[in-house]
């Protein structure tokens, strides 16, 4: 999706427009009643600033902003799901009609449908809670740069098109709005290949730098199989087109030039090119480093020993090291204090008769680690009192999670003293940073996890992190409408939605096999009709909780087996009071979209806590067959997964903050300080900045 400054500014809830002198009251008044039908709306002062704005302006901002939400929340065409007067037509008809009207459905290869004829919705008022757009500064939309650049975690695949766009937008005046570190070694690398003068020191960062000219994955993750199975339904395989993506560019004769000067600027350490010898050889057949040796010694050299010595890793040092001793292996690896933070466990769970001496170096060494890391091992450890039987990471750049072995408890006593050490270690360096007085915290923000693997996120209208918390904007709401949405452009998609319903002994799916359950709908399963097709699920939550079901996951999944990525679709969730009554599409009552990119075949979603009223927002894939009903287990697993609060919550890091440069207090008109759960809802960025 083609961004602009206009709907940059929207998707980071601003408005920034030109100064001018004009009045222009009635245009303003146009476009605050256009952004009202998709649930936004401009404060006072932003109104105001518009309605003096320039009127090409103003109407460039309408065009622009307007496009982007229709196109966001599903707006772009006239969907049509199987019953036009869902959800009415759907309760009053026998599950007998349902299943005859599906299979005649199915047998026309989708192009026969009910035949119903759309009646006229009651209108009904519903409370819509708006999403405010304040009015900023040009200097304040320009920090958005300087904001994505100073955090040290990755990127949303939206965030990094941003800031994209401002090198090429401000490519002039770009260097100027730099931080004054680029922590992230991505988002460094990503800068460093549009040309911007940052500090590149590292053999790995030019061949992200390299990855990113190419059009490839910049957290370089590893290189896919060669084939795959062409569908979910099948074992027969196919070239994997995955591929395409890890294949250099072929360069200019500048490009060769740029990297092959970034690289002599490194210490071309060979060592740390062997991990990534395969890479680097198929880098330097497009380079063609020979040519240039004279220039560039350094990495003439540098390929050389690549392609022809086969240099060992550092870790292979480490891996003798240790060979040798305990602690010799200790002080190799304490020459990277990051890695030694992340083996702490193994080390302790392997040497249990050294904890002091592992501790004692882990002390010295942790000291140098970056926050980002002490944040990540301080969470690690802080399920490690128990056996860990049900395990699961997502390791860099997938949007799957996968199982790890059992470990067996560690010490409570171990422990602590190694989260100890983590927290002395960051409340000592937040303790330079300036005052923050009496401090008043949110307890809403123990629900926020801290930002991680951001870059493997769908775009969503609004951005958030994996395993948050959301409270339902209408508590009135009876019944939240799930959809999705896509265009069949050739009569041969089949998009399904599904809502797994979790009770405490048994579970429920409302699916395309089965549409009703008790109060909660599916309009019904579209299967290979040519045009923009819908599905739609109302969820009743009085009437669920009821029945004595919690939790109900939410998910997609392309039946015919390819990735949701190859059809054109967008996911989103309603929250109606009532169901029955106004458009079956009410764009004010959206409280959250995203597009499926996924290349999975199958997206479990949200979750919905009834109870709480909340979302618990998931963005994650699972492998195996594109039917929810035979992968009850997968779900099960995710719901038990996130339906727990986070270890290290928002709260944590901003209590720790307090310890270190205030005084906590309860009573929050006597703060000098508050952080309140809707500073940080919608802006990972700022929880990022608090990692520092």
């Amino acid at each position: 999706m083609k961004m602009t400054k206009n709907t940059i500014a929207l998707y980071k809830g601003f408005v920034c427009l030109s100064e001018s002198t004009e009045s222009n009251r009635s245009l303003a008044l146009t476009v605050q009643a256009n952004l009202m039908q998709y649930g936004y709306m401009l404060s006072e002062e932003a109104f105001q600033f518009l309605a003096n704005a320039n009127r090409t302006d103003i109407i460039n901002f309408n065009d622009e902003c307007i496009t982007y939400l229709k196109d966001m929340m599903g707006g772009r065409y006239d969907y049509e799901p199987m019953y036009k007067n869902f959800p009415q037509e759907v309760m009053s008809m026998s599950d007998c009609e349902l299943f005859w009207n599906q299979i005649i459905h199915y047998l026309s290869n989708g192009q026969w449908m009910p035949s119903s004829i759309e009646m006229e919705r009651p209108v009904k008022f519903e409370n819509i809670k708006y999403t405010v757009l304040e009015s900023v500064s040009q200097e304040r939309f320009m920090q958005i740069f300087t904001d994505l650049c100073s955090i040290n975690t990755s990127l949303t695949p939206v965030d990094r098109v941003i800031v994209e766009w401002f090198c090429k937008e401000y490519s002039g005046s770009i260097n100027n709005l730099l931080p004054k570190e680029v922590p992230f070694k991505e988002t460094l690398c990503a800068l460093a290949s549009l040309g911007l003068d940052v500090p590149v020191k590292t053999v790995t960062d030019v061949l992200r730098i390299a990855v990113h000219m190419s059009g490839g994955d910049v957290s370089l993750p590893k290189v896919p199989r060669k084939t795959v199975k062409a569908n979910a339904w099948t074992k027969r395989r196919i070239t994997n087109p995955a591929r395409e993506l890890f294949k250099f560019k072929k360069f200019t004769r500048a490009e060769r030039k740029y990297v092959l000067s970034l690289l002599e600027k490194t210490n071309c350490d060979s060592k740390e090119g062997s991990l990534k010898s395969n890479r680097w050889v198929r880098l330097g057949e497009r380079l063609h480093p020979t040519e240039y040796k004279n220039k560039f010694p350094k990495a003439a050299k540098f390929f050389d020993e690549i392609r022809n010595e086969n240099p060992k890793s550092w870790y292979s040092d480490v891996e003798n090291a240790f060979k040798v001793s305990l602690e010799t292996g200790l002080q190799k690896l304490s020459e990277r204090s990051g890695e030694f933070s992340r083996r702490m466990d193994a080390l302790i769970r392997t040497n249990p008769n050294h904890t002091k001496m592992i501790m004692d170096y882990f002390a010295a060494s942790a000291a140098k680690s970056s926050n980002k890391v002490l944040f990540e091992v301080y969470t690690h450890f802080e399920s490690r009192a128990k056996k860990q039987e049900y395990r699961r990471v997502m390791v860099k750049g997938s949007r799957t999670a996968y199982p790890l072995p059992v470990l067996e408890a560690l010490p409570v006593r171990t422990i602590g003293a190694i989260q100890q050490s983590i927290w002395d270690i960051l409340r000592n360096k937040f303790s330079s940073l300036d005052k923050l007085g009496k401090v008043y915290i949110d307890d809403e923000l123990r629900k926020i996890p801290l930002p991680t693997n951001m870059r493997s996120l769908n775009m969503s209208l609004k951005p958030r992190i994996r395993g948050q918390r959301i409270a339902f904007d209408n508590v009135d709401a009876k019944v939240i409408r799930a959809f999705v949405y896509w265009m069949d452009k050739d009569g041969t998609e089949d998009l399904d939605l599904s809502a797994t319903f979790i009770g405490k002994n048994e579970t429920t799916l409302v699916s395309f096999h089965n549409l009703k359950f008790e109060n909660n709908l599916h309009s019904g399963d579209v299967r290979h009709h040519k045009g923009p097709c819908a599905e739609y699920i109302d969820i009743d939550i009085a009437d669920t909780l009821t029945k004595g079901y919690r939790y109900v996951m939410v998910d997609v999944r392309n039946y015919n087996g390819r990735s949701l990525a190859s059809v054109e679709s967008v996911f989103g969730l309603m929250e109606r009071e009532y169901p029955e009554s106004n458009r079956l599409w009410y764009p004010q009552t959206i409280a959250n979209t995203q597009m499926l990119q996924s290349e999975s075949t199958n997206t479990l979603v949200t979750i919905l806590d009834l109870q709480t009223k909340e979302y618990i927002f998931i963005d994650e894939d699972t492998d195996g067959r594109p039917v929810a009903a035979l992968d009850s287990k997968s779900i099960i697993d995710v719901i038990n997964h996130y339906s727990k609060l986070p270890a290290v919550s928002v709260f944590d890091i901003l209590l720790l903050h307090t310890e270190a440069r205030g005084m906590l207090i309860e009573n929050k008109e006597d703060a000098d300080t508050c952080f309140m759960v809707k500073d940080f809802t919608n802006s990972y960025e700022d929880i990022a900045k608090m990692m520092l």
